[in-house]
């Protein structure tokens, strides 16, 4: 019983966020006078592709993730007033480009992913026997586990936030609020 608690406790932001988000995408639907099965046909066409096609791309913040959710819907409804076939066939096509089969870096002429982390990427690359590096790694791996395996997947290993997701079972945004606490302090101990 306490399992399932901490675990729900653990997912209720999440929870709450989606909750939230569906309530924003139909009253935008409402606003522009669409009916309710025309918006859950809308819905369902989406988050049917994104739950099927592995890997859905997530963002950072919670806000970026509203703000665009808002937008795609928004453009899927403008062009409901038009065509009801043309939105659903748009809805398949958008959720198929918001998930990592459509993310532009697997294009063979793109030139390689530029993150936020590049530099701390580069230092330990070019660094990684430096006394300041592998005292930053122990002390990590003294205070927590966790941080230390998202440090050793990201930074050394170079996953992706979705791999890291499924090997620790952690959600994007956790990945990504701990990897920023962690960046924070290696570019102040290691002085990158």
């Amino acid at each position: 019983m306490k399992d399932f608690i901490k675990k729900f406790l653990y997912k209720l932001p999440s929870i709450i966020f989606t909750i939230a988000e569906t309530c924003v995408i139909v009253l935008t639907g409402r606003l522009l006078h669409i009916e309710y099965f025309h918006i859950l046909l809308i819905m369902l066409a989406f988050t049917i592709i994104r739950i099927k096609v592995p890997k859905p791309m997530h963002y950072r913040k919670w806000y970026h993730c509203l703000i665009w959710t808002s937008l795609v819907f928004l453009s899927l409804f403008v062009v409901l007033k038009f065509d009801i076939k043309l939105s659903v066939i748009m809805s398949l096509f958008m959720a198929f480009v918001l998930s990592s089969k459509g993310n532009i870096e697997d294009m063979f002429m793109w030139k390689g992913k530029n993150t936020n982390y590049a530099d701390i990427e580069e230092y330990i690359k070019y660094n990684e026997y430096d006394t300041k590096l592998i005292e930053f790694e122990s002390k990590l791996k003294e205070q927590t586990g966790i941080e230390y395996l998202l440090y050793k997947y990201r930074f050394k290993q170079g996953l992706s936030y979705s791999q890291i997701s499924e090997k620790l079972e952690i959600e994007t945004p956790r990945i990504a609020e701990k990897l920023e606490k962690i960046a924070f302090a290696i570019r102040i101990y290691c002085k990158i």
